[in-house]
């Protein structure tokens, strides 16, 4: 039975330790990503109010102004160290920047599965025992969004999302520089050449 124990609570501490950034993202193929050098923020990028189907202090990204700038900053700093700039006052912007912030409650299951086993030593046959554990877990996952705009147009060129495990609904710089950094890992995009993005 401590064996058990011990094994369930080594699997929670384990998930929680290698909460990860689930990643996708979509384009428009037929977009030139070369030409692109510099960018602009479509203000506000922070939804100023909640959801519709939620009420008014059940998101805690809406009216976050430290997390809005925390967004920016880490969005910004990546953009930087890969060549591109924002544009000057005045300076028409190669491409747009705007980015969502959603939470959502989620319950997983997290089943565990110990056996034992004993027998005679020295022959071939013996009898095991096992014990089976279900634990869920509640809390609130984030997903954050980026899009890059054609300024023309007005059209997403290139969206990326990023969905983390970790129970931290108020996403915490650590975790908000592994998830745009996971996101714009995959800006632009590559050509495809037969596989997937």
């Amino acid at each position: 039975m401590r064996l058990a124990r011990l094994a369930l609570v080594s699997a929670a501490a384990l998930a929680l330790a290698c909460a990860s950034v689930r990643v996708s993202t979509d384009y428009d193929e037929g977009y030139d990503f070369a030409r692109l050098s510099t960018y602009a923020w479509i203000d506000p990028p922070l939804r100023e109010q909640a959801r519709a189907d939620q009420a008014p202090d059940a998101d805690p990204f809406t009216h976050n102004t430290l997390l809005d700038k925390r967004v920016r900053d880490e969005v910004e700093a990546w953009l930087t160290a890969h060549g591109y700039r924002a544009a000057r006052e005045g300076e028409s912007a190669d491409f747009l920047l705007r980015y969502d912030l959603v939470s959502r409650d989620v319950t997983r299951d997290s089943p565990v599965f110990v056996s034992g086993g004993f027998g005679n030593y020295g022959y071939g046959w013996g009898s095991g025992v096992g014990y089976g554990y279900s634990h869920s877990t509640d809390y609130q996952e984030g997903t954050l969004i980026l899009d890059v705009i054609d300024p023309a147009t007005q059209r997403i060129a290139w969206r990326g999302s990023g969905t983390s495990d970790a129970r931290d609904p108020h996403m915490k710089p650590e975790r908000l520089h592994k998830s745009v950094t996971a996101i714009l890992e995959r800006f632009p995009p590559r050509p495809k050449t037969g596989g997937s993005d």
